[in-house]
C-alpha cells in the first residue's frame, strides 16, 4: 500500500510504503506539517517503524524530528546526509524558514537493505545516486517494483544542480547508472509531482538522448 500527502509550501510528496497484512511501514521524506502527517497515520492505524530520507534538503526533512519524538521511530539517511541535516545553510533552511537541523538515527551507504522487521519479505535497497545533492538516494523495493526517488529525476524533468553539493553531470551519471539500469517497468515515486516509470523517462526525458 502507497499513500501520497502533498505538503509544505514546495508542495513536497511525503510517502507511507505500508504492509497491507501488518499495517507497519515506512514513513519516506516527511517534509512539513507534521500534525496533518500524525493525523493521517492515526486516522489509518499505520504503524511506522522508520523514517527514510531521500536527501537532506528542508522540504523533504522538516517534519521528520517532530514526527520522530511521537512515534519513537528511528530516522534513517544516507551518510553524506550528515552534512546537510547537520547545518542549516546546506539543508536550505536557513535561507526559506527560520533554519533548523537534526540528526539521524542512522547513516546508510549504497547497497544496504533495509527490512521492515513486522514482514522481511519486505526490502528497501539504497541507491546512492548523487548529483542534485551529495547524498541522494533512492529507496528500491524490487518485490513491489518501485523506487522511491526524492529529487534525482521527476517525471519529464531532472533535480536541480545548483545548490550546495549538487554537479549536473554527476547527477546525468547517477540518473543512467542507477535509475535506468533498474527494471522499465519500475514505477518511479518522485518528491515533487507525479509518478513515472523508468521506461518512460528513458524514451521521453528531455535531458536524454537514447542514442547518445
Amino acid at each position: 500500500m502507497i499513500k501520497v500527502l502533498t505538503v509544505g509550501m514546495m508542495q513536497e510528496n511525503a510517502y507511507f510504503f505500508i504492509d497491507d497484512k501488518t499495517k507497519h511501514g515506512f514513513l519516506i521524506d516527511p517534509g512539513a506539517e507534521s500534525e496533518r502527517i500524525l493525523g493521517k497515520i492515526k486516522q489509518e492505524g499505520f504503524i511506522i517503524e522508520k523514517i527514510l530520507l531521500t536527501h537532506g534538503h528542508y522540504d523533504h526533512i522538516g517534519a521528520a524530528k517532530e514526527i520522530r519524538k511521537i512515534l519513537g521511530c528511528p530516522i534513517i539517511a544516507h551518510a553524506e546526509g550528515k552534512q546537510y541535516l547537520e547545518d542549516a545553510s546546506w539543508n536550505l533552511s536557513a535561507h526559506h524558514e527560520n533554519g533548523f537541523t537534526l540528526t539521524a538515527d542512522q547513516y546508510v551507504q549504497h547497497g544496504d537493505k533495509i527490512i521492515l522487521e513486522k514482514n522481511p519479505d519486505i526490502t528497501f535497497k539504497v541507491v546512492h545516486a548523487p548529483g542534485h545533492t551529495t547524498d541522494g538516494v533512492a529507496y528500491y523495493c524490487e518485490k513491489e517494483k518501485v523506487a522511491f526517488v526524492g529529487d534525482i529525476i521527476f517525471n519529464g524533468s531532472i533535480g536541480r544542480s545548483d545548490m550546495p553539493g549538487g554537479n549536473m553531470n554527476r547527477l546525468l551519471s547517477s540518473i543512467r547508472e542507477q535509475i535506468f539500469t533498474l527494471p522499465d517497468d519500475t514505477i518511479l515515486f518522485p518528491g515533487h509531482g507525479i509518478s513515472t516509470t523508468v521506461k518512460k523517462e528513458k524514451m521521453t526525458n528531455p535531458f536524454f538522448n537514447l542514442y547518445e
